[in-house]
């Protein structure tokens, strides 16, 4: 008898009245494609992955050399405060140290800001389209969120600055922009700052800032030296190659970091990912070959795009927007069978576009290789 009456329970949907009404209109991101899922699914022996915007250097062997050494270690806890690696990054950036905050990717510290900020009905502003991740924290915390569309595949910050209210508490930008690769020059910042009420936070994603090569490009680090409400944030899942590790860490003045650091996870960095992000630090002479790769595939790219007439938008990171005269999701699909993993721009609001990781020099000739031939 109290068998079946649990088994009834198990089968009976009574939990869902416990489900926040946030969590219902949520829709779980979805990452690229991984290698492996392809070559079972196509029966392929190689496949390109050119979906994640990833590192195709791999790691440096510094990098390699020390999770080789702290293996031993992980029944330790890590350091709850990460203290070496904040110490090296505050002195890489010349920046206090608690103006910084270790965190399980941008993802996660996207989830503690949100958290530590906003609340039921706090207005937020996004511009759009743009990373899915600025949306989701936003309506987890049951935000009313106000999205200003980009213009000619730019951020549009004087809309932005229109959309502002009194109940606007954040602002969520991107620089450069993840999926176009555009950038925002440093007077049409300052100009959105000095106009913005002191009361509203700009997350400013500086996910890809070593990559750029423009020569007005701003360090946000010194709106935050200046007084300006902004968190700033960096990872080193792009040019450092520890995406397969999650780290990443925000910059703020050191009032918002002790807010963040109420609500954060205790332990939200594990041991090798701080130990793998403090060699990743000394091995400047990886940095600097990732991003000579990445220019010299980028160079090709446009090359290759120009001579095939299809439309690029010139970008400061580490990927490439690419305008296609054809539905994007079966440009994907056809891609996917030949083993290159690409992003339909379609899930990124860029219908008839695809989002191309630049890769090693052998893997953007195969893109284009097969690229031409799919579209013949």
């Amino acid at each position: 008898m109290l068998e079946s009456i649990a088994l009834n329970k198990s089968q009976s949907a009574g939990w869902k009245k416990v489900v926040r009404k946030e969590t219902k209109i949520i829709k779980p991101y979805i990452p690229g494609k991984p290698i492996e899922e392809v070559k079972e699914e196509y029966g392929l022996e190689k496949v390109i992955k050119l979906a994640s915007n990833e590192n195709p250097l791999g790691v440096s062997p510094l990098v390699e050399k020390t999770i080789k050494e702290e293996i031993s270690n992980i029944n330790r806890y890590p350091d709850g405060g990460s203290s070496t690696l904040k110490r090296d990054l505050a002195e890489k950036m010349d920046v206090d140290e608690d103006m910084l905050t270790i965190g399980n990717g941008s993802d996660g510290l996207l989830k503690v800001i949100a958290e530590a900020f906003l609340e039921s009905n706090s207005r937020v502003i996004i511009s759009y389209p743009s990373f899915v991740e600025y949306k989701f924290v936003s309506q987890l915390m049951g935000c009313q969120i106000v999205r200003v569309w980009m213009r000619d595949y730019r951020q549009n910050l004087q809309g932005i600055l229109d959309a502002v209210t009194s109940d606007t508490k954040m602002i969520f930008l991107t620089n450069p922009d993840n999926p176009t690769g555009t950038m925002l020059p440093d007077k049409e910042i300052r100009k959105l700052l000095d106009r913005l009420p002191d009361d509203i936070i700009v997350v400013l994603d500086e996910a890809y800032h070593e990559y750029v090569q423009g020569p007005d490009y701003p360090d946000g680090i010194n709106y935050i030296k200046e007084g300006y409400p902004v968190i700033i944030l960096r990872t080193f899942s792009k040019v450092y190659g520890l995406a397969g590790l999650r780290l990443g860490y925000a910059v703020s003045c050191a009032g918002i970091r002790e807010v963040l650091m109420k609500v954060r996870d205790p332990f939200n960095v594990n041991h090798i990912a701080e130990k793998a992000g403090k060699a990743a630090l000394a091995d400047e002479e990886f940095v600097q070959r990732t991003i000579a790769v990445n220019e010299e595939g980028k160079e090709y790219l446009y090359g290759e795009l120009d001579r095939m007439g299809l439309y690029y938008v010139p970008t400061q990171a580490n990927f490439l927007l690419i305008k296609v005269d054809m539905d994007s999701d079966i440009l994907f699909k056809k891609l996917l069978k030949r083993g290159i993993i690409i992003r339909s721009g379609k899930p990124l609001s860029f219908p008839g576009h695809i989002r191309v990781s630049i890769g090693l020099p052998e893997e953007n000739r195969e893109f284009i290789r097969n690229l031409e031939l799919t579209l013949e």
